[in-house]
């Protein structure tokens, strides 16, 4: 008697199965995918994610994956607690990072992010879709860059201070007339300039060594130098010729896919929780130097829609 009273028995709290429960539109809703994407992902994961043992109710892949897109789908790990799955807020945490970790591991993201140079008939079939918009011939891409906020790191937080005098990444990306991501860059603090980005990147190795032919080209906004792989619009255009390919260029370059508010304050920063006076820190995902919780929120679903069609 006095032993179990010394080891009373752990009272586990009851889990939900969202999957059985929810309609497709409801996790729609809720996780941004419907039943089959959210299976999709886990198996995608599964082995990086299951438990090595089954002791005291290990948390499932699914769930974790579950946790993972509403965090993802909110920026708040509270709203992950409040589906009321179960976990205590230091397992949801961890579920997390390990998941977000399990989505970018290189060769995954090899397998979806890629550009597809020395590819012909597929650089032939995106310049296609991309003059079926507006005429603009040669176009294998459109590049811009887009700032997520984080919190501010330790070491060389002035690096990331951007020009809007916050906290952030500067991410490039690089998608096609479907809007599938064709080339991510996360890793470049919020002070530096989307030239520099491309500059350094292996994207403008593929062009300047013609792994892509001739011919083809990127649309970039008057950030970017003008170059022979990379097209943008005249500053002050004549009528006629140069007027006409600011109007057909800008009607090609599509805006980017992703969220890049102009009030930073409207979303939270990236690996942070407001709640009331506490900010939760979200470790192992703002100060990764791959940003992959960057990768994950602002690609995952560009990149997985091809296959879930």
């Amino acid at each position: 008697m006095a032993q179990q009273q010394d080891n009373p028995r752990r009272n586990f709290r009851a889990r939900r199965d969202i999957l059985e429960e929810l309609s497709d539109t409801e996790l729609l809703k809720r996780y941004r995918f419907d039943r089959e994407g959210i299976m999709f992902i886990t198996d995608l994961v599964r082995d990086e994610l299951q438990s090595p043992t089954n002791r005291n109710v290990p948390i499932t892949s699914e769930m974790k994956v579950l946790m993972t897109l509403r965090y993802l789908a909110t920026g708040k790990m509270q709203q992950c607690n409040s589906d009321d799955l179960g976990p205590s807020q230091p397992s949801v945490s961890n579920s997390i990072t390990q998941t977000l970790h399990a989505l970018t591991v290189p060769h995954l993201i090899k397998r979806f992010i890629k550009f597809p140079a020395l590819h012909h008939h597929e650089l032939a079939r995106i310049a296609g879709e991309f003059r079926q918009v507006a005429g603009f011939p040669g176009v294998v891409g459109v590049i811009d860059g887009t700032h997520i906020r984080i919190i501010a790191p330790r070491r060389f937080e002035a690096e990331y201070v951007n020009r809007k005098n916050y906290h952030s990444v500067n991410v490039q990306i690089v998608f096609d007339a479907a809007y599938n991501i064709l080339n991510v860059v996360a890793k470049w603090p919020g002070s530096t300039h989307d030239a520099r980005i491309l500059q350094e990147s292996c994207l403008r190795m593929l062009f300047e060594h013609n792994r892509v032919p001739p011919g083809y080209h990127l649309l970039g906004d008057s950030g970017y130098p003008c170059k022979p792989y990379l097209l943008t619009p005249f500053l002050r255009p004549q009528p006629g010729p140069q007027a006409n390919y600011n109007i057909s260029r800008s009607r090609s370059q599509l805006p980017l896919p992703l969220p890049a508010p102009e009030d930073p304050a409207a979303t939270p920063p990236v690996g942070v929780e407001e709640t009331g006076v506490k900010v939760v820190q979200f470790s192992g995902v703002a100060n990764t130097s791959e940003s992959l919780a960057l990768l994950a929120k602002y690609c995952i679903y560009r990149v997985y829609r091809k296959v879930l069609r």
